[in-house]
């Protein structure tokens, strides 16, 4: 009985741990218009997100942004930057996914971004209003920052049925316990 019970409590852990840790993606567009520093420029991308679900506060529902795509004028965005890997600027990579909230923080998303002059970084975050810091890939203390207009983000429809490798293993992992200590069970009769 015991084993049995330690098998249903083995196996609800690890469903919750796969399902949180399935990939979301989300298809997104930024639009900016000129600034007094960027007069007459202005910087459209569309593409997609992905990142798997954050559960840490479930009044607002996030993803930790692990992928991005996307381009437009010239500018290609080609990655995101992974949380410490730059300690010059404070960034946490979530995007909220609740249709009615701010989908970035303050802290906001740092990306990398590749343009005819080289590959920089790109600071997306919401301060009060949503605005894109892009930095020169030749100078970096260069920061070219722009106002974000428009910033949409849809869900894509196939995202819940794309499990990452590490909820493969997971789930994996599990399986062979639940065998493991089905066998035993069996056994362990036949040892008294």
């Amino acid at each position: 009985m015991r084993t049995r019970i330690l098998c249903l409590a083995a196996s609800a852990l690890m469903t919750a741990s796969t399902l949180a840790a399935h990939a979301d993606s989300y298809t997104f567009t930024i639009s900016t218009g000129s600034t007094s520093t960027t007069p007459g420029t202005i910087f459209v991308v569309t593409g997609t997100l992905t990142g798997t679900t954050d559960l840490s506060n479930p009044s607002k529902p996030a993803i930790d942004l692990t992928g991005i795509t996307g381009s437009g004028q010239g500018y290609t965005f080609t990655g995101v930057v992974p949380l410490g890997a730059n300690s010059s600027i404070a960034y946490d990579n979530l995007v909220f996914t609740d249709p009615s909230a701010t989908r970035l923080d303050a802290l906001g998303d740092l990306l990398t971004l590749t343009s005819p002059i080289g590959t920089s970084l790109a600071h997306v975050y919401n301060n009060g209003a949503y605005h894109v810091d892009v930095f020169d890939p030749n100078d970096p203390g260069d920061i070219t920052p722009f106002a974000i207009d428009i910033f949409t983000l849809t869900r894509s429809l196939t995202s819940s049925a794309v499990p990452e490798p590490s909820s493969r293993l997971l789930l994996s992992t599990g399986i062979v316990a639940f065998a493991f200590a089905a066998a035993a069970r069996k056994l362990l009769p036949r040892l008294k």
